[in-house]
């Protein structure tokens, strides 16, 4: 009987996932492009409210889960993203999106990714498996030729926290391809220059940047979108403002925990 306890112990660690020492033709290629990362780490969340003109349109969550996911027995961020619509605007274009993105922790391209968009009367949902060997995205859409470090419409986001504009100058481009329902991008981080601008968190020194995106989708032009990170290591998004065929938009940082670094660019 006494052993017992650690005959249990065994058997609850045969069913956990375990990273082991097998070498595969996927960690040659993300060995090749790994990235470094000093912007964002695990326990990671993001909340943000969603104004549609005048209207309150929504919070949006964006979590990193506490603890690093296997895929392929390779570490990731699991990250989630959730947008709700609320008020007058819930009631008359209802949204509820949710979003998931497994971000290989070391080379930071998505391993796996999945979408479930409520919009309206409109509805779609995806699952997409990245084989980065052998540089295909396969998704309910079909198998898709992509190229080194594509990114899913979410790991775009933290991939671009990474990028370092420290020596930026106006008008440079941080280019970043992505996948997106069966079909590669490029999109444009245009960096535009340095600024100081109040949120509803405080007053914080940015970096404004307009990244350049697909124009006849949603936007009026390709650089209809403007957002503002944080001009620290964290380069967190403080605010995003967007003129859309029906509208404009603004999300602006609601509240924050788990940041990686001291956040050294809030004025007051």
């Amino acid at each position: 009987m006494k052993n017992i306890g650690f005959i249990l112990l065994l058997i609850l660690c045969s069913f956990m996932p375990q990273k082991t020492a097998f070498h595969s033709e996927l960690d040659d290629v993300l060995a090749k492009a790994k990235k470094i990362n000093n912007a964002f780490t695990f326990g990671e969340k993001l909340t943000y409210r969603v104004h549609y003109g005048p209207l309150d349109g929504g919070k949006a969550y964006f979590s990193i889960d506490a603890n690093p996911q296997l895929v392929n027995n390779r570490n990731t961020y699991y990250v989630k993203v959730n947008g709700k619509s609320a008020g007058l605007v819930d009631m008359m274009f209802k949204v509820k999106d949710e979003f998931e993105s497994y971000i290989d922790q070391e080379a930071l391209v998505p391993l796996k990714a999945t979408k479930k968009i409520k919009e309206g009367k409109y509805t779609d949902s995806d699952f997409i498996i990245f084989d980065h060997a052998g540089k295909t995205a396969s998704g309910k859409r079909g198998k898709t030729e992509i190229v080194t470090n594509t990114q899913d419409i979410i790991s775009a986001i933290y991939y671009a926290r990474s990028l370092d504009m420290t020596n930026a100058k106006p008008g440079d481009i941080f280019p970043v391809p992505f996948y997106l329902d069966g079909k590669t991008y490029e999109l444009r981080f245009k960096f535009e220059k340095r600024e100081i601008i109040e949120s509803e968190l405080g007053t914080f020194k940015t970096i404004k940047v307009k990244p350049q995106l697909i124009e006849g989708r949603v936007f009026k032009d390709n650089e209809a979108l403007t957002l503002w990170v944080t001009d620290d290591d964290n380069k967190i998004p403080v605010r995003v403002e967007s003129d859309i065929f029906v509208g404009s938009i603004k999300v602006d940082l609601l509240e924050m925990s788990g940041i990686r670094n001291p956040l050294t660019s809030i004025v007051k």
